[in-house]
């Protein structure tokens, strides 16, 4: 699915929650309005993609975004895509930002 920002942020921390044990890896791609839609190319998580491994949550927050481009700007689009997943069938995913003033 897609979603757009409606101001400008930086992004602090992710939560997963889902509906049963097992695993999952999701990548966050971004791009503004006028280059949609998102591609791989426009991943923000680098080398550290959103994952459940063997249970039904997890979080990162701090130094566990490094390689992130944490900065979104206001429109951006956000494009999320499952990489893999076995057994979890619904997934929900936080993103905790801090607005830019």
């Amino acid at each position: 699915g897609d979603f757009r920002i409606p101001v400008a942020c930086t992004i602090t921390e992710w939560n997963l929650f889902a509906d049963q044990s097992g695993s999952i890896q999701i990548d966050l791609w971004r791009d503004n309005y006028v280059n949609y839609p998102p591609v791989d190319a426009d991943s923000i998580t680098g080398s550290a993609p959103l994952t459940i491994s063997s249970s039904n949550k997890n979080a990162v927050a701090g130094a566990g975004l490094t390689g992130w481009d944490t900065t979104l700007d206001a429109g951006d689009i956000i494009r999320v895509n499952v990489d893999s997943v076995t057994t979890i069938q619904r997934v929900t995913i936080v993103l905790w930002m801090t607005r830019t003033i």
